[in-house]
């Protein structure tokens, strides 16, 4: 009980360690002290390569930021807690593979920053560990994960100054790293011990 306390608050500070990343970029963008911009993720341009691994810790504005922080809060949280044993791979193979695809497949005249694609990433994971793994737990995180962000389904639909490519390529991320790790870090099986199946076809026998 002890370590799986201290497991937990472990996991807490990583998150809020995250989250203050993301928001000291934010001020010292705001603030003048650094611009950023240079750091987005830009289609099909060499120079945009960089954003693959440092677009989603940029954000356009403080409302961009707030919007993203609480969920990214709840689900990195649950990530972490629930899928300890893979939570790290999740997290490099969404942030790479979904800035890949966009730098690979996003129109060339757009900028693409913001964390959440890896969001996306997350929430996916989460919900198709359910449908792949069928454990009572993978799957009780599933429904709670689609009942409270599925109306983020909505961000795949194209917007104006909204980078809806990346919430779908973070989606796919989600989807491909779930199936891929769907036999790691499962539940213990719990067996009976065998002189309780003895037992139980010995009082069979005399029911016969």
């Amino acid at each position: 009980m002890k370590s799986e306390k201290s497991s937990f608050w472990r996991n807490l500070v990583v998150v809020f360690g995250l989250l203050s990343v993301l928001w000291l970029v934010q001020f010292a963008q705001y603030s003048g002290i650094y611009d950023f911009s240079a750091y987005g993720n830009w289609p099909h341009h060499i120079e945009g390569l960089k954003g693959i691994i440092f677009s989603p810790f940029i954000h356009g504005s403080f409302d961009h930021l707030i919007s993203n922080t609480l969920p990214m809060m709840v689900l990195l949280t649950v990530l972490l807690n629930a899928y300890s044993g893979v939570a790290i791979p999740v997290l490099v193979f969404v942030h790479l593979t979904s800035g890949i695809l966009v730098w690979l497949f996003a129109p060339p005249d757009t900028v693409h920053i913001g964390i959440s694609g890896i969001i996306y990433g997350i929430a996916v994971f989460l919900v198709a560990s359910g449908l792949f793994r069928k454990d009572r737990t993978s799957i009780t995180i599933a429904i709670f994960v689609g009942l409270i962000y599925g109306s983020m389904i909505w961000g795949f639909i194209p917007q104006p100054g909204i980078s809806w490519q990346s919430h779908l390529f973070g989606a796919i991320s989600g989807l491909i790293i779930a199936y891929i790790l769907r036999k790691n870090d499962l539940p213990e099986t719990i067996e009976e011990p065998e002189h309780m199946e003895e037992d139980r076809h010995f009082f069979d026998m005399i029911e016969k």
